[in-house]
């Protein structure tokens, strides 16, 4: 980003959002169960609190390995512990500084194979940019692999206050869910902001 100013990325944070501490070096299990226990408060069942905290767990696990500048697990359904996630990436925009680039930018710093993609230009407040929809067959489970379909909303934009590019992702499994958690994702796209930290 730019050498004399420092910019700080933001975002809104809807009431479920549960922010994932990337990049910070802790213990995902042991932090997982005190966000489940404070989502859902000290008298929920305790069987809730184990199945969102072990779904917290592995996606803050997931998100870590993509090295965001940071994460969020939007809590979904608390009692059957669905969430979706979206994650902020900021990449180097040699190249890729305009929208018709901006899709290969995607394809190689997030590379996918989707079954179906949908490219659109986009005017966000943080600046022109693209979305990317796409539906995804991916593999879960650590032990009995089996294939699901996931479907993400991703946006690159280009601010013009830095060189770099701005990308938000969200992604989810539970497809039922998609109408409602495309609007959100718009919503989080148009949220973007860059601020000016002012020093002292």
């Amino acid at each position: 980003m730019s050498d004399d100013v420092t910019w700080q990325c933001l975002i809104s944070e809807p009431e479920s959002s549960i922010r994932l501490p990337v990049g910070e070096g802790v213990e995902f299990g042991e932090w997982a169960r005190q966000a489940a226990r404070q989502h859902l408060g000290a008298d929920a069942p305790r069987s809730e609190i184990r199945d969102l905290a072990a779904v917290l767990a592995r996606v803050a696990a997931t998100a870590d390995l993509g090295d965001p500048t940071f994460a969020y697990a939007y809590v979904i359904d608390a009692a059957k512990a669905l969430t979706a996630v979206y994650e902020v990436h900021d990449y180097d925009g040699d190249g890729y500084r305009s929208t018709d680039r901006l899709p290969d930018l995607l394809q190689a710093v997030l590379p996918t194979s989707p079954e179906r993609r949908g490219v659109t230009e986009v005017n966000l407040p943080a600046g022109p940019g693209v979305r990317v929809q796409e539906l995804l067959s991916v593999e879960t489970g650590s032990v009995f692999k089996k294939k699901t379909m996931m479907e993400t909303a991703t946006y690159a934009v280009i601010p013009p206050q830095v060189d770099n590019i701005l990308v938000l992702r969200m992604s989810w499994t539970n497809l039922v869910f998609s109408e409602a958690l495309l609007e959100l994702a718009q919503t989080l796209a148009e949220s973007l902001e860059l601020t000016e930290i002012k020093e002292g």
